[in-house]
Formats: structure tokens, C-alpha cells, sequence
């Protein structure tokens, strides 16, 4: 904006005035004699404004940039200066807004802040940055979430005072320094207790609720409850052994499948869909992860005696860890051992990769990939996941490499399936609508390499040398051309501005 001054007016007076006209909106701004031109972010939507001030006023006929100047002419007025305000550009992206700021600072000398305080031109690229960077609380449009809402629940009949006391140490424990307020929700037939919790402790550190970090907080709790006499254990979905999951797509292609003979659905999905409402057990799980399994079991055996319950379900629990440990053993081609385990005197449990000190990591490092939001976040994420799958393999004995492979191989799909997504995406961005390429067919283009099980096991640290250097070589070729595609198109969008 540019303000011409009528009459004499002090540099004190002019930032009082230009305070109280910007009101706590962020704003610098520069003096020339009786010209005044100030940079900051506004209310406004800047959209509009910029198509009219291209078109040319005179060829619009908005009268938002009119009623925005009368607004500031009489906000200047009631603090003691004439003043006749314009409108001279607008920018509605973040980018664009830190570049013209640099603009700014180089092409007017004295800029200064709100407060009067001067802004050093020497290096006018760092002074934008700094002063952008302190804008962004005001220029986000989003705020960041002030607390949580967690839910610890229990059974029927499970005394609530003690559910409430493992809440309590559970967050006593997991958020130390936050605040938080728990509640019994007694009007339900299961017990459950509401626990509000400060997002942000007294030391600044905000909570975080990645997948690892749930299941953390489920384990935290029913180690709690076990301590106040309740036999619980944490069980992640797929030690149920159930068939895997079916989303909504597969539900409705199935319903419509039954209904209209033009819908055709695969075998495959039908079978996943009917697996999973009768309650069938998936062979193929439970011989992955039956030692996992029957562990949770025989270990909620062992409370449930250490608390005293005797009867059918202590006798029930026992039975089915035990009959799960057979199936796994005999469908994965393995006997069952003779010796005891640490838990109570049953069957020891066979070993799983699942139940490896790196796998709490490896699952936060897969978690975190579903957060990469362009290709080339995606690629070094999948190079740490497939780096720590190695340092697993490397300590895993014999009898655990096969699953181990599968789940692998598993994990790298999915990734991969997530990288051609996101090329996809960032291509369309690029060169505008088109067709998605099929997932499997974009795996082959510009992927990290995956380690082949088939070459002889003398060449993998040569290999893994080489795969590294070339997911570093290509990690760095891709973000010279992010960079060389950003700074063109930064050019022809100030050269289109300027026009």
C-alpha cells in the first residue's frame, strides 16, 4: 500500500497511526518524505484483489479496493493524520509474499517494523526470512490442536475406580507435564473413561500420536490395569488371526456385485469380504504371526491366576493359546517344542521376528512414510525402512527368514504403491490432468533398489554399497531439478506479475 501524508507528521506519530489502523496485523513499512509504503498481511482476500488491480480498476466494477482504502483513511484520521490510502498490489501465496517482501526491503531504504524497529538491508534474502517466519502464526489459517480426547475402556462389570486409577498412572506416565481430566462415563453398559489432555506441557513439548505410539499408550495401559488387578492385554489387529480387513470399496462392490449383474467383482475380493463376516480364521496369518499370538494369550493366562480367576476362563484362555501354538507350529511344517516357557509352565513359545527389540522402530519408520508428501520424501524414507529391515534380517536365525521375506516384500509393495501415487499426483501438478498410471507398472520407474534374495550372499555388502550410493545419487539428482523447476517457474511468475 502507499499512504500520501497531508501536513507535517513525525515518524512517532505515523507508527502509532499506521498501529492503529493495521491493528495487530503484521506490517513494515518505509518513508519518503510525505509518501509512505507498507508492506504486511491483512483480513483481505488477496485473489480478488490482484485480478482487479491486473485488469485495471477502471475496468472493474468491485468496490472492495475502494471500501479498503476508505477504511484506512478514517482509521488514520481518528489517530490525528490525513492521509490518502492506495492499494498498489496484493499477493495471495506464501511464496510469492516472502519474494516481494525481499523486493521490498531492496528497493526502499529505512524499512522498518511495526515497532519502529529498523530493518537492515545489507542482506535483504535473511531479513525477509526472519521477519516471514515471525508473520507465520498470523498467516496460517489453521490452528494447531489444543488438546486430545482418549478413551480408556474396559469390559462389563470391571470395577471403574480402578479402570480410572490406570488412566491416571497411564498418563502420569506417557504425558508427563500435562494437564488433563478424567470422567467415567457410567451410562453405558461397558466401562469406559474420558480423559481430556493438554496437547502442549508446561515445558513447551507437544504430545504425538503416530501408529507406535498408540499401541505404546495400549500397552502402557494394560500393564496399568494388570498392576490394579485386572487381567487385560494389549493386542494389535493382526494377532487376532482373523482374515485381513476389507474396506468400503470391497463391501460396495460386493453389495452392488449381488444385486446388479453389470457390477463384476474378483474372486479374490469376494472371498476376502465372506472370509471376514463368518469369522474365519486366514491360515496364511495365523502361521505368520500364531507365536505372537499364543504369547498374548499364555501371558493373559498368567494374570488372570496371578489375580486369582479361576473357572472356565482361565481354562479357556489357556486352551487357546496352546491350541493356537499347535496350529502354527504344525501349518508352518515346525514340531512344537518340549521345553517350558518363563510364563506359566505351558509350551515354550516359538520365536517371531514380530516380537524383535527393532521392530517398535521399524513400525514407526513405516508409519512415517504415510506421511511423505512428495516423491523424493517418499524415496528416503523407503531407504531407512529398508535399511533397518536389513539390520533385522542381519540378526534374525534361519527358521525366521522365510516369513520375514514375505513381510518384506509386503511392506516394500505397499511403499511402492505409495510412490507411484505420489509421482502421479506431483506429474499431474506439473503438466495438468491425466490418466493414472497403473501402481505395478510405475514401480519399475526410478525406484530404490530392493535387495534380490536370488544373488549369492558374498555380494550384498558390495551390493548394498552400491544401492546406497545410487538412491544418494538419485536423491540428489531429483532435488537439482525440484530446485531448477522451482526457480523457473518462480521467474515466469514474477515476469507475468510484473507484466
Amino acid at each position: 500500500m502507499r499512504f500520501e501524508l497531508a501536513g507535517d507528521v513525525t515518524d512517532e506519530a505515523l507508527g502509532e497511526a499506521l498501529n492503529a489502523a493495521f491493528g495487530s496485523k503484521p506490517i513494515v513499512y518505509a518513508r519518503t518524505g510525505d509518501s509512505v509504503a507498507v508492506y504486511g498481511h491483512t483480513g483481505e482476500r488477496a485473489g480478488p484483489l490482484a485480478k482487479i488491480l491486473a485488469a485495471g480498476r477502471a475496468n472493474s466494477r468491485s468496490k472492495a479496493l475502494d471500501k479498503i482504502e476508505t477504511g484506512l483513511d478514517e482509521a488514520m484520521g481518528k489517530a490525528g493524520i490525513r492521509a490518502a490510502a492506495e492499494v498498489t498490489a496484493a499477493v495471495g501465496n506464501e511464496r510469492k509474499a516472502q519474494y516481494f517482501l525481499q523486493k521490498f526491503i531492496r528497493a526502499h531504504e529505512q524499512v522498518r517494523r511495526a515497532n519502529g524497529q529498523a530493518v537492515s538491508s545489507k542482506q535483504p534474502t535473511k531479513a525477509a526470512a526472519a521477519i516471514f517466519e515471525e508473520w507465520r502464526p498470523q498467516l496460517s489459517g489453521r490452528e494447531r490442536r489444543n488438546a486430545y480426547h482418549l478413551l480408556f475402556s474396559a469390559r462389563a462389570g470391571t470395577d471403574a475406580q480402578a479402570i480410572m486409577a490406570a488412566a491416571r498412572a497411564v498418563l502420569e506416565e506417557r504425558a508427563p507435564g500435562h494437564k488433563f481430566v478424567l470422567a467415567h462415563h457410567a451410562e453405558t453398559k461397558h466401562v469406559h473413561i474420558h480423559a481430556m489432555v493438554q496437547a502442549r506441557s508446561a515445558d513447551g513439548e507437544r504430545l504425538t500420536f503416530y501408529k507406535a505410539d498408540l499401541h505404546a499408550w495400549r500397552e502402557a495401559y494394560a500393564e496399568k490395569a494388570r498392576e490394579h488387578g485386572i487381567a487385560m492385554a494389549a493386542t494389535r489387529r493382526y494377532d487376532h488371526a482373523m482374515s485381513r480387513p476389507y474396506t468400503k470399496e470391497h463391501a460396495g462392490a460386493y453389495k452392488r456385485a449381488q444385486h446388479d449383474p453389470r457390477y463384476q467383482v474378483s474372486d479374490k475380493t469376494v472371498a476376502r469380504v465372506e472370509d471376514k463376516r463368518q469369522r474365519r480364521m486366514d491360515s496364511g496369518l495365523l502361521v505368520a504371526n500364531g507365536g505372537a499370538i499364543a504369547a498374548v494369550w499364555q501371558q493373559t493366562a498368567t494374570v488372570m491366576r496371578a489375580v486369582g480367576v479361576t473357572g472356565q476362563a482361565l481354562t479357556a484362555a489357556q486352551a487357546i493359546g496352546h491350541t493356537v501354538l499347535q496350529v502354527h507350529a504344525r501349518r508352518g511344517g515346525e514340531e512344537p517344542a518340549d521345553a517350558r516357557s518363563k510364563y506359566d509352565g505351558g509350551p515354550r513359545l516359538t520365536p517371531s521376528f514380530l516380537s524383535h527389540p527393532g521392530m517398535k522402530e521399524l513400525t514407526r519408520l513405516i508409519g512415517a512414510t504415510d506421511m511423505a508428501q512428495t516423491p523424493l520424501e517418499m524415496r528416503q524414507k523407503m531407504a531407512r525402512v529398508n535399511q533397518a529391515l536389513d539390520q533385522m534380517r542381519d540378526t534374525l536365525p534361519n527358521a525366521e527368514q522365510t516369513r520375514f521375506e514375505q513381510y518384506r516384500e509386503g511392506v516394500n509393495d505397499r511403499m511402492h504403491d505409495r510412490l507411484a501415487r505420489l509421482q502421479f499426483e506431483q506429474q499431474r501438478g506439473v503438466g495438468g490432468a491425466g490418466e493414472a498410471a497403473p501402481e505395478r507398472e510405475a514401480r519399475g520407474r526410478d525406484l530404490p533398489a530392493r535387495d534380490d534374495t536370488r544373488q549369492p550372499e558374498t555380494s550384498r555388502p558390495q551390493a548394498e554399497t552400491a544401492r546406497q550410493r545410487v538412491q544418494k545419487d538419485a536423491a540428489r539428482q531429483k532435488g537439482r531439478q525440484a530446485e531448477e523447476q522451482d526457480r523457473k517457474t518462480q521467474r515466469s511468475q514474477d515476469d507475468e506479475y510484473e507484466r
